[in-house]
């Protein structure tokens, strides 16, 4: 989802695989954790160059199997809000699952 909706918002490339075949977006731990660190340093490095946005963003949804537009500012709180929604469903499951991943709120995160 990061690399699709950043692909929209700086252009550069996209995942090169749909919805159908995101399970092989990265085969294994090794290339998942590296792909992770690549994306979250895109998009610290879009961000860090974002104005205050404004205006609408285009883009054909495979999804949908039609052009999309919605304004820009509702895209980027969509793509960071969705990005906690999932989060928060690994946290579930890992907890279900006996884990015990810790703290998550800011306040006790670590300085980055």
């Amino acid at each position: 989802g990061d690399t699709i909706w950043m692909s929209r918002f700086d252009g550069g490339a996209g995942p090169g695989v749909g919805l159908d075949g995101s399970a092989a977006f990265a085969p294994d731990w090794a290339g998942l954790t590296a792909a992770r660190r690549a994306m979250n340093a895109r998009i610290i490095s879009w961000a860090d160059g974002l104005a205050q946005p404004d205006g609408d963003l285009s883009w054909f949804s495979g999804a949908l199997g039609r052009d999309v537009t919605k304004p820009l500012a509702l895209c980027i709180t969509h793509f960071f809000n969705h990005q906690t929604h999932h989060r928060g469903q690994i946290h579930a499951m890992l907890t279900s699952a006996g884990a015990h991943p810790g703290d998550t709120d800011l306040f006790i995160m670590p300085e980055i």
